[in-house]
């Protein structure tokens, strides 16, 4: 429970738990690891306490596809209650750009909006969602 002050220009909040069990985020870089398998072994390995419940929250560069609801039937630890998916797909468009196909034509154009100084960050996170679903439309 969170319980608060507020005065005209001050608010005091105080955190108050209600019970034992406690919820707390483990963040997971996946950057490195290869294989669904791999990802499974890692969250299984993680000891967590008796009074937690964890939210898993997967960051980095994916090399392989992730299907959230897979993992949860396969891990086996069961403090695990949520897992979320904030991983990127490992393109290196600049490699790509360099072919003569249409996803190489598409890299190339996706490259250069990227580049393109004026861009917010909000744009750079809807190309780079736009490289992801345009790249996975053509494969």
């Amino acid at each position: 429970m969170i319980v608060g002050d507020l005065e005209k220009d001050n608010i005091k909040l105080d955190f108050i738990p209600l019970a034992e069990i406690e919820f707390k985020l483990e963040e997971i870089d996946i950057s490195d690891i290869i294989s669904k398998e791999e990802l499974i072994e890692k969250i299984d390995e993680l000891n967590f306490d008796e009074k937690e419940l964890i939210e898993i929250i997967l960051v980095g560069k994916r090399n392989f596809e992730i299907n959230v609801y897979e993992l949860y039937k396969l891990i086996s630890n069961q403090k695990i209650i949520k897992i979320k998916n904030k991983t990127k797909i490992n393109y290196n468009l600049e490699q790509l750009s360099n072919e003569t196909t249409l996803k190489g034509l598409f890299a190339k154009k996706m490259l250069d909006k990227l580049k393109n100084e004026v861009i917010t960050e909000e744009d750079k996170i809807k190309i780079e969602k736009a490289i992801e679903i345009g790249m996975e439309a053509l494969e």
